[in-house]
């Protein structure tokens, strides 16, 4: 049973421990083990912080984490499609924002992501530990928030919150050859402080923020895609524009930029299998190869849903928001 102790009273009472090396890879940032899968196979996965919140000089240790898998059930997902997967236009660069349902590129529509039960560095038993599922009105598996112990990493270690991923499948009408999942995490520094008010001394935010090119009208549906030059957090700038959800960025001097999360959440790529699951005949994108569809959860999940809750359903007591 996943425990659910009081997140916030934890915060105020537990010792810094030291984590394990937990992946054999290296993350910049906070990132799957495993960020690309075939399709229609579950996999065992990791949530794989690699370190706690900058100042870089001083990261402060990791509390916990809370991560949202996008929802095509309960919720409407942003789905944006790059037919020109090349040079300049690669990734969102080149993604355009279609009004398609998600069902025209995958199945199933929720439970992408969740935990599992026991394992991982915050449910090992240790007296200290809390976390639970995030699950939608209709009982899908959205995520999971796990937390109750500050760990030091600043002997760069890497901390790895076991997941299993569905078993998804392509759509066999569709033209896409992969399907990528952005999820929407925040890693939590200091739980006593909420988001609204939160610098990045106390929360890392990797939550997506959709500013597709392209749409039903020019910058649609997320505003004109301008960017802020001045920003070093991503080459070439920061598409702004009207604010997505309530975690876009920062409240600190250092993070006022609306957008400032652009490009930094963790994904997980599925990828069709061209033998069992052939693309059909007329595809153009890609040069007849396929096009890429990448789906964001919506500002409505991540703002119900990021937060953590004693309950699954978003109901009972509140810790973090």
């Amino acid at each position: 049973m996943i425990k659910t102790s009081n997140f916030k009273t934890l915060a105020l009472g537990s010792l810094t421990l030291t984590a394990l090396a937990a992946s054999q890879g290296a993350f910049a940032h906070t990132r799957l083990e495993t960020p690309t899968v075939p399709e229609a196979t579950r996999v065992h996965n990791e949530v794989v912080i690699s370190h706690g919140c900058p100042p870089t000089t001083a990261r402060r240790p990791t509390f916990g984490t809370t991560v949202v898998f996008p929802n095509a059930v309960s919720y409407t997902p942003v789905i944006g499609v790059n037919q020109n997967n090349t040079g300049a236009t690669a990734g969102l660069a080149g993604a355009a924002y279609t009004t398609n349902q998600a069902a025209t590129y995958y199945s199933p529509l929720a439970g992408i992501g969740a935990m599992i039960n026991g394992g991982g560095p915050w449910m090992e038993g240790n007296g200290y530990d809390a976390g639970n599922l995030k699950v939608d009105s209709a009982g899908n598996k959205d995520g999971f928030w796990a937390g109750g112990v500050a760990y030091d990493q600043t002997i760069s270690t890497y901390l790895a919150v076991p997941f299993f991923s569905a078993a998804i499948t392509i759509a066999p009408a569709s033209c896409a050859r992969s399907v990528t999942f952005e999820l929407a995490i925040a890693d939590i520094c200091d739980v006593t402080v909420p988001s609204t008010i939160a610098a990045d001394t106390q929360v890392l935010y990797w939550s997506p923020i959709p500013n597709f090119l392209l749409g039903p009208a020019p910058g649609g549906p997320f505003g004109a895609p301008t960017a802020n030059l001045a920003s070093t957090n991503l080459p070439g700038g920061i598409p702004a524009g009207p604010k997505y959800s309530n975690y876009d960025g920062y409240a600190d001097a250092a993070h006022t930029i609306a957008g400032d999360g652009w490009g930094s959440p963790a994904t997980l790529k599925v990828t069709r299998n061209l033998t069992t699951n052939p693309l059909p005949k007329g595809c153009s994108g890609n040069g007849g190869a396929g096009d890429d569809i990448f789906v964001f959860p919506s500002a409505q999940q991540i703002n119900a849903e990021l937060p953590a809750w004693s309950n699954t359903n978003q109901t009972g007591i509140n810790w973090w928001k």
